[in-house]
């Protein structure tokens, strides 16, 4: 069999649409953490709504994102250069920052 021959099995091809997406919606959640615990959000009275508004939805894309992309992580045979595996370390990071960092 020649190399041709071969399926190729780099990240870049591994990487799903569902893999992007989480890794997106991980920078988001992370992102938001980040301005929710080192940023005064609530100095602008809209800035602070939105935020109350959140929390929830960032609180469970957390836990829900953190377990979705251990799963797809492990489904794609533990591949490193798979987007689910810096999602989760994304989102182990975020669920470090929600529960040892105080806010503001």
């Amino acid at each position: 069999m020649k190399n041709s021959d071969m399926p190729d099995r780099s990240a870049s091809s591994k990487n799903s649409g569902i893999n992007k997406v989480l890794f997106i919606l991980s920078i988001i959640t992370i992102l938001s953490w980040l301005t929710a615990k080192f940023l005064n959000a609530y100095n602008d009275a809209f800035i602070g709504a939105v935020f109350k508004l959140l929390w929830l939805p960032m609180t469970v894309s957390v836990f829900i994102g953190l377990v979705f992309s251990i799963i797809l992580f492990v489904k794609d045979k533990y591949n490193p250069g798979l987007l689910a595996i810096y999602a989760t370390v994304l989102l182990l990071v975020a669920l470090y920052i929600l529960i040892f960092f105080k806010s503001n």
